[in-house]
């Protein structure tokens, strides 16, 4: 009664938002973001207010006090896309305060949480709250692959029925011989086993990214590796992230300026997204030694 399986993470958000919002409305939304969530918000007519994020996630002393009557604040505490910081436990627990006060319901996306590696987990704050206004989005496209078009929302049995009810009249279920083969996947154990291994995996990657980073002594600060399958190299401001992408695309290297996940100017910082999920080690070792080479030679 409390969880819907959809179409993936963007499909929940999609019942959610149409369920909620329109022209009239307001979101709060993390700058930088994941931009396909802030696309699906918007279809509706929303307006979209950009909040900052810094080492300890969304800002929550920023989000609006002048009478901005929000609907949602969308966040993503595992781990922010596309920073990689994660929301602190004081922040979480400010934020959940600010939502109950302020009657604003919390979209609280999990997209990678399941991969972790110096830091102990904390709470998603759906389970710091029983009662709170959230509502949990989940996926299987990071910890199984994208193309199994899976995720769910979990919530108030009130909202889920809603989001159920509504979304009858437009694809009314999500296909059964997915769900069936993955609750299998899940219930004999399997699923725990993967994620464990891609844990070690991708830790491996990230180890990997660190001594290429080193070995070629490439000129950034590298942050947000605690979690997730990305990270971000950060240049110095004599450097511009957008051209270092631009030449680095012309040899197959495929690196995204944040300036891309930005709203507002303002926030933008001079910062290169390195994704090292889908790569092998030796493809992220040459990768860095062209990207090195590239950000030397516009320095």
């Amino acid at each position: 009664d409390e969880i819907i399986v959809t179409n993936g993470a963007i499909h929940a958000m999609y019942l959610v938002a149409s369920l909620y919002l329109d022209k009239h409305s307001s979101v709060a939304f993390e700058d930088p973001g994941y931009p396909l969530a802030r696309q699906t918000l918007a279809l509706t007519g929303a307006a979209i207010v950009p909040i900052a994020v810094d080492e300890d996630g969304l800002r929550v002393d920023d989000l609006p006090t002048d009478g901005t009557r929000l609907k949602f604040v969308y966040v993503t505490p595992s781990h922010q896309f596309p920073t990689g910081q994660r929301l602190s436990l004081q922040r979480r627990q400010a934020l959940l305060d600010w939502g109950c006060r302020n009657d604003v319901l919390i979209l609280e996306d999990d997209y990678d949480g399941e991969f972790r590696y110096d830091i102990a987990p904390l709470s998603p704050m759906a389970a710091m709250c029983e009662s709170g206004p959230v509502v949990y989005f989940g996926t299987f496209s990071k910890t199984m692959f994208p193309s199994l078009r899976l995720g769910f929302a979990a919530g108030s049995k009130a909202l889920i029925k809603e989001m159920s009810d509504y979304r009858k009249v437009t694809d009314y279920q999500t296909n059964t011989l997915s769900q069936l083969a993955l609750a299998a996947f899940i219930e004999n154990g399997e699923f725990e086993k993967h994620v464990q291994r891609m844990r070690r995996l991708y830790a491996q990657k990230r180890r990997c990214l660190r001594d290429a980073i080193a070995n070629t002594e490439l000129a950034g600060e590298l942050t947000g590796t605690d979690s997730g399958i990305n990270a971000l190299i950060r240049l110095s401001t004599d450097i511009s992230a957008t051209n270092i992408a631009d030449r680095a695309r012309l040899q197959g290297i495929f690196v995204t300026p944040i300036s891309r996940y930005c709203q507002s100017a303002s926030v933008a910082d001079n910062a290169l997204v390195l994704g090292y999920g889908a790569v092998s080690e030796a493809q992220i070792a040459a990768g860095i030694g062209k990207l090195a080479a590239i950000i030397r030679a516009a320095g």
